[in-house]
């Protein structure tokens, strides 16, 4: 009887979620031990428990990948103002100093002391656009819709990065509390087991009850051994997203609230139409795919320009020597302008125009292609947002009745109107629906982040250009 009592309270127990801090288990829970394995090793700088938005802080200061998108983001920006170059007059400034021999006999004598002539001046050039066509001003919106693409692609790095981080912090709080549940699935079918060995004691069981009972425990303790793995292996995976090592100290915070089937998501909107639009405004890679499309688009422009006539002035100032000892110097300049008409350039120009305009109309089918991405997006999103909440919901209806039915078969098991594997279905049902909550509430949390993704809401602010 008190072996019964004990299988009650153990019902009573609520389906496990991950501590405040990582359980300690030795590892393996059985077999030969491992502890090496299972070493993680404090990081300075970085707590033990973080939250997701200090997960995302963290990969955002650390991550390479986001390095890389960083200095991506540079690159475009040093384009603008390598094309505002275009704008500005070009100065150049000469110093020269030639000594030429004389000649003798009517041929040149060279390393000859004495006669021949010295020269020396100093000179500038100036140079400026005065009309080209727009093909600089082209040039220089092109490298400004440029970076305000390499822009939208950098953030959407970062919530590519935020993105993934989130993945491995739930999948690591769920991996945890797979654990958990997996401990609790011991003791349960340990506390059942010890029941028939006291009835085999009283003589109320037989052997082959305390086998039919030691089975359910040998299939929990392979099912713990390998939810301990997965839980080490995502705690890797996690602090690997964060850019720390994979034996770092660091573990998810639980964020889930007392009643799972609650959306962490706040006043997010379900209507499909709502969401599109609000993606295409704030989806950075749409965005960026639409700067893009404008690029193309002032690139083919410039090289349109590049059939007009283009107006350049000119100007410079020099002293030069008029003696042959290379003294005596006297000023000069001018100034003036030069028109260009181009007439035929072996065809180039052409060439040029038709790759721009192929160019164009690629970065036009992107854009469209980017759009349709969008909304396939988060239509499946938003579908697997609004299942995986139903699922919750259904998935605390179905605890509620396995905890009901295995409450009921142990009551008639101890007044003898059932069996023992019977006893044992209703156990294992009871685990598998402890199972799907813990699945369902975790793929809730997946979807909710699969979501703001969808939308380009989910960097929560961790980075700014």
């Amino acid at each position: 009887m008190h072996a019964i009592v004990l299988a009650a309270v153990v019902l009573a127990t609520p389906t496990p979620i991950p501590a405040a801090t990582p359980q300690a288990l030795p590892y393996p829970a059985y077999g030969t031990p491992a502890p090496g394995a299972a070493v993680q090793r404090p990081q300075p700088g970085v707590p033990v428990s973080i939250t997701l938005a200090q997960s995302i802080a963290i990969a955002a200061a650390r991550s390479p990948v986001l390095a890389i998108a960083r200095s991506d983001y540079r690159l475009t920006q040093l384009s603008v103002d390598l094309a505002r170059t275009g704008l500005y007059p070009n100065l150049a400034g000469t110093a020269s100093i030639s000594r030429t021999l004389g000649s003798r006999g009517g041929s040149t004598t060279t390393g000859t002391i004495g006669g021949g002539v010295t020269s020396e001046g100093l000179n500038a050039t100036l140079k400026q656009f005065i009309l080209d066509g727009g093909r600089v001003i082209s040039e220089i919106r092109q490298a400004q819709s440029g970076q305000l693409a390499g822009a939208g692609t950098y953030q959407r790095s970062l919530q590519t990065l935020a993105f993934n981080v989130a993945q491995a912090y739930y999948n690591a709080l769920q991996a945890e509390s797979a654990t958990n549940l997996a401990v609790q699935v011991v003791h349960q079918n340990q506390v059942q087991e010890n029941l028939v060995t006291a009835q085999l004691r009283a003589g109320t069981a037989s052997r082959v009850d305390l086998a039919t009972a030691q089975l359910p425990t040998a299939q929990a303790r392979v099912a713990l051994v390998r939810a301990q793995g997965n839980q080490l292996s995502a705690l890797a995976a996690f602090a690997n997203q964060l850019g720390l090592d994979a034996s770092a100290l660091v573990a998810p915070i639980n964020d889930t609230p007392s009643n799972p089937a609650t959306s962490l998501l706040t006043q997010q909107s379900v209507d499909y139409d709502q969401a599109v639009a609000r993606a295409l405004l704030e989806r950075p890679d749409y965005l960026a795919a639409q700067y893009t499309a404008q690029a193309a688009a002032y690139n083919l422009r410039a090289q349109r320009a590049g059939l007009l006539p283009t107006l350049t002035g000119n100007a410079s100032y020099g002293t030069n020597s008029t003696t042959a000892t290379g003294t005596d110097f006297r000023g000069s300049g001018n100034a003036g302008v030069t028109l260009s008409i181009p007439i035929f350039d072996q065809g180039v120009t052409r060439v040029q125009i038709a790759q721009a305009q192929a160019q164009a109309d690629i970065a036009n089918s992107e854009l469209d292609e980017s759009k349709l991405t969008v909304e396939l997006n988060v239509r499946q999103a938003l579908v697997d947002l609004i299942s995986a909440e139903s699922a919750v919901g259904q998935a605390q209806v179905e605890l509620s009745k396995a905890n009901e039915i295995l409450s009921a078969t142990q009551a008639q098991y101890r007044a003898g109107v059932t069996t023992l594997p019977l006893l044992l279905n209703a156990q294992v049902g009871l685990t598998q629906a402890e199972t799907d909550q813990l699945n369902a509430v975790y793929a809730l949390r997946q979807a909710e982040q699969t979501y703001l993704f969808a939308l380009g809401e989910n960097d929560l602010g961790a980075s700014t250009l």
